[in-house]
């Protein structure tokens, strides 16, 4: 055997034994609301990490749902933080809430039987600064005391 079908055997057999790469996701997120599928490859390998990319930095509200359908296990994480998950038979949905700074990561983790997928989406709101309170304050007090003095 020449040593290049050597070569080609021995990458062919070392791709064939390696786990295959997770369904890593990057996704949008920089209209404020993203839906995501799973990819071919359902947490094949390990866990499935989705990047949600397109927002400033700082502190967003967010709510997140995902549903899975045949992974046994089905859970994770939203920026670190376990959601909660609930099951019934073949179907697991999750959900979290929150106050969390951007970016947003989510990573699923579970064992995928025959036919898994799973869906979810993630919408998040900016969190107003300190300021801003400060100024609509400031505002509904010159509106009481226009009110006032005008009784008066």
């Amino acid at each position: 055997m020449s040593a290049l079908k050597l070569s080609a055997l021995a990458l062919a057999l070392g791709s064939a034994l390696s786990p295959a790469l997770a369904a890593d996701q990057s996704i949008d997120l920089s209209s404020g609301q993203a839906s995501f599928l799973s990819m071919a490859t359902v947490l094949d390998g390990g866990d499935d990490v989705l990047t949600f990319t397109g927002l400033a930095p700082g502190l967003y509200n967010f709510v997140f749902s995902v549903s899975a359908q045949f992974v046994t296990g089905f859970g994770g994480t939203v920026n670190g933080t376990p959601f909660s998950v609930a099951s019934l038979g073949p179907i697991t949905a999750g959900a979290a809430f929150g106050v969390d700074s951007a970016p947003f990561t989510v990573v699923l983790t579970g064992t995928a039987g025959a036919r898994a997928i799973y869906s979810g989406e993630l919408t998040v709101s900016a969190v107003p600064e300190p300021g801003t309170y400060a100024l609509l304050a400031a505002g509904l007090g010159v509106v009481g005391f226009m009110a006032r003095r005008r009784k008066a």
